[in-house]
């Protein structure tokens, strides 16, 4: 517990919905020689969205809350669609029960970007608690990649890289209906 007392006090602060300050990958690579190589092989199962894989508590709950929290949304979507939820579950040890229950009032959001924003709030929430059990150990060095993928994920986002990709999806929903005689979309 707590060897990486420099390493994670070196960490800038993160913001939920703000620009992070460097990529994922850029983390992975300035981890190089300050973790070990079985905390930094975590670290990249971690940013691989493999958390499954790995052998350390946080990796466990991580991969656990992750699953839980997508059976929730499976279940959700699954009830809507009238269709069943069980081939679209998966295994996982724990529950825990508020975090079902921030994904279930996540869900109830009628604004799509409410509801994405409320759910990376639960994650978020989620692994500073996980983190709290070793302040300066792996766990504080893991949540930071969550949280710092999480802001990645959002700053990839925007009004202008949205409407391009709009444009890119209608540009070939019209290719492809021009290609088989279809109705165009102007």
């Amino acid at each position: 517990m707590g060897r990486y007392h420099y390493f994670t006090s070196t960490l800038p602060a993160l913001v939920p919905g703000a620009a992070p300050p460097f990529s994922p990958a850029d983390f992975l690579f300035h981890a190089q020689g300050v973790l070990s190589a079985e905390d930094l092989h975590e670290l990249s199962l971690v940013l691989d969205n493999r958390a499954g894989e790995g052998t350390s508590a946080f990796s466990r709950a991580w991969a656990a809350a992750d699953a839980q929290i997508r059976n929730t949304v499976a279940r959700s979507r699954a009830a809507r669609r009238g269709v069943e939820a069980k081939p679209f579950l998966h295994d996982h040890a724990g529950y825990a029960v508020w975090l079902d229950r921030a994904v279930s009032d996540a869900l109830a959001k009628e604004n799509p970007l409410e509801r994405e924003i409320a759910l990376d709030t639960a994650r978020w929430a989620f692994v500073d608690d996980l983190a709290t059990r070793d302040a300066s150990g792996l766990s504080a060095v893991l949540a930071f990649a969550v949280k710092l993928a999480l802001c990645a994920r959002w700053g990839a986002m925007g009004e202008e890289k949205g409407r391009k990709k709009l444009d890119e999806l209608v540009g070939t929903m019209e290719e492809r209906a021009a290609s088989t005689g279809a109705v165009s979309f102007k």
